[in-house]
């Protein structure tokens, strides 16, 4: 079960496996869009942007975006919680949605 939640201001994804929690920044890395309307499907996830797939419990980029922009050694953020703070192995962003042009 996926599930959304705000941690220090950042948008988190919190995915139970089996009685495992997985945290990740709720954001795709290719182009820093948010997650929450993503496909969820057999411990993966959907961008609804540009439809790369990832991993929800290795966070690791298992599908391509269909966009000539590159995604480069993109993988999802983990977030280490632990009792006192949290932690990012990578840098963590807000996603946020395209401005719209006129």
């Amino acid at each position: 079960m996926l599930t959304f939640t705000q941690i220090n201001g950042y948008p988190v994804m919190v995915y139970n496996k089996d009685g495992t929690n997985y945290y990740w920044l709720a954001g795709c890395p290719h182009k820093k869009r948010p997650l929450n309307d993503a496909k969820v499907y057999d411990d993966k996830i959907e961008c609804p942007f540009h439809h790369a797939v990832f991993s929800l419990i290795s966070g690791e980029l298992l599908t391509p975006p269909k966009s000539k922009t590159p995604c480069i050694n993109c993988k999802l953020i983990r977030i280490i919680v632990t009792s006192d703070k949290i932690s990012f192995e990578g840098e963590p962003f807000i996603p946020q949605l395209p401005d719209k042009k006129s």
